[in-house]
This record gives structure tokens, C-alpha cells and sequence, in this order.
């Protein structure tokens, strides 16, 4: 038997959740939010060829999971994390998919399998054969919109690959996990990387992450149009006094406007309004944001 529902068909067996070996079972039936529609820039895991069910299944065992996009002619499943206050979400019209909130149905005990889940944002509930149940890590394939996930995910400084909103490819930056989590977009501790750069190197980004670099006007847009973020530069000067200024609200417009500086209001610091610190090469310099 079939059941449709606008443009879906999906085996009536399939919307069954049997879950002899899973959290416990349950019926549901699979309401898209929205048809022929894709999320982007949110995803935390792909999953291909899996039923619709089970897609729904592997969300609601995942608190930081918000969302899913969901392909019936590939079976695939993209999982998504709830955008941040201030951020818009970015649906786009791909034949194929549909969108379904989740958190429509967590508590509900006629569609929840996994009602008083304790597991903790990052953590997937697993059930063994015995039906007891246990949350592990779910690191594989962990995408990030930024490095203040990581922080949440309690992870080391270093190198990682963020997701930023807007975009499904990914960007190295090097992420600072220390109070609060912060993405650096900028380090100058030695002299040995040339910044006296062209229009098109500081739009595209040089150096290397693990010491100098610019990581790049596109790039910088990229993370700060969709949300509100926090610049903060730290300098240690030659005769190694600490300064820092850090600014409440940082934006930085697109390539027509020419990477203008759009937003960066609410200073704080003891850095001053002084720009000779800044220029001075025998200073060490870091920039950051989050």
C-alpha cells in the first residue's frame, strides 16, 4: 500500500517506527514543512540511502539536531542544526527534497521514540541489543558553522573545517577554543609572511593557518553577514605589554562594496584609540571573532 502526501509517496510500512532494538517504538507520518525545498548551511551529517523514517530517527536522537532535508529519489539525509539567533535560514528549491522541522514532534510521545533523551548537544542516544540505552559522541562527519561549536564540543585549539551559513563548502580556519570559542581570522607573531599584499590576495586570503595569515575579505563576509559577531584584537607589544580592544557588533560588507566595514560598535579594552600599536612590526598581533 502507498500513502501520498502532496508530492510524496512512501511505503505505508515505512511509516512505522518499529523499534524492537531502538529507543521504543511509535508511529508517525512524514509532514514536510516545505516540498521541492533544501536547507543549506546548517548541515551536521549526510546520511545516504536510508528510508525516510529512519532519517526522521537519527534527528530526534540527536538534540543538536533541528532539522533534516530529505531526498526520496537518492535516499539521502542531511541533518541540520538550529541557525542562531540573529541568523537567517537559506531555503533553496531542489526537485527532490523536503524539509521537515523536527522539533515539532520532540515530546510527543506518538512520535518521539526517544522521550527524556539526556544525551547533551553533540551526543547521538544509541540502544544495545539488551534495549538499554547510552549517549556516545557523534563526531564522524561533525560539521560546524563556526568555532563556537567547537567550544561546546569541549575540542582543542587548531585547524578545523567550519561550515559557515550561506554555503555547503567547507573553510579551514584556525579556531582559538578557549573562553567561549573564536575563529582567527588574523595572526602576526614573527614578521616572516609578507602583508604588504595586492587587491586580490587579501580578498582570497595567504599564509599559513599554523602561523601568519590573512584569512581572506570573501571569507570575512562569509561569516559575518548573517549574524552578529564579536571582533577582538589582542596585541603584545615589543616590551611585552598586553593590550586588547574588542568590539560588540563586527560586519563586513560584499565584494561590491568592497569588503567595507559595515558594522563595529561597542569598544571595550585598554588597547585605546591609538593605531601605533597596530602598525609597529616589532608587535605580535592576533584578530579573532566570534
Amino acid at each position: 500500500m502507498i500513502f501520498s502526501l502532496g508530492q510524496l509517496l512512501i511505503p505505508l510500512a515505512d511509516l512505522l517506527v518499529i523499534a524492537a532494538a531502538e529507543c521504543k517504538s511509535g508511529i508517525w507520518i512524514m509532514n514536510p514543512d516545505k516540498m521541492n525545498t533544501r536547507l543549506t548551511g546548517y548541515k551536521i551529517r549526510t546520511f545516504d540511502n536510508i528510508p525516510p523514517r529512519i532519517c526522521f530517527d537519527k534527528c530526534i536522537r540527536r538534540p543538536r539536531c533541528h532539522s533534516y532535508n530529505y531526498n526520496r529519489h537518492i535516499l539521502r539525509c542531511e541533518l541540520n542544526y538550529k541557525p542562531k539567533p540573529g541568523f537567517v535560514e537559506h531555503f533553496h528549491n531542489e526537485v527532490g527534497f523536503v524539509y521537515v522541522d523536527v522539533d515539532h514532534y520532540r515530546g510527543d510521545p506518538m512520535y518521539d521514540t526517544c522521550l527524556g533523551n539526556p544525551c547533551k548537544s553533540g551526543e547521538v542516544y544509541e540502544t544495545k541489543k539488551d534495549r538499554s540505552v547510552f549517549c556516545i559522541k557523534d563526531q564522524e562527519n561533525m560539521q560546524v558553522g563556526d568555532c563556537t561549536e567547537l567550544f561546546e564540543y569541549k575540542r582543542k585549539s587548531g585547524i578545523y573545517t567550519i561550515y559557515p551559513s550561506k554555503s555547503d563548502e567547507g573553510l579551514k580556519v584556525f579556531c582559538n577554543v578557549t573562553n567561549g570559542g573564536w575563529t582567527v581570522i588574523q595572526r602576526r607573531i614573527d614578521g616572516k609572511e609578507n602583508f604588504h599584499r595586492n587587491w586580490v590576495e587579501y580578498e582570497n586570503g595567504f599564509g599559513d593557518l599554523q602561523n601568519e595569515f590573512w584569512l581572506g575579505n570573501k571569507y570575512l563576509y562569509l561569516l559575518t553577514n548573517n549574524g552578529s559577531y564579536k571582533l577582538r584584537v589582542e596585541l603584545v607589544r615589543g616590551d611585552g605589554k598586553y593590550f586588547y580592544a574588542e568590539y560588540s557588533n563586527f560586519k563586513v560588507g560584499n565584494a561590491t562594496l568592497k569588503y567595507m566595514l559595515t558594522t563595529a560598535y561597542g569598544y571595550s579594552g585598554n588597547a585605546g584609540r591609538s593605531s601605533d600599536s597596530l602598525v609597529n612590526p616589532g608587535n605580535k598581533m592576533i584578530i579573532v571573532i566570534r
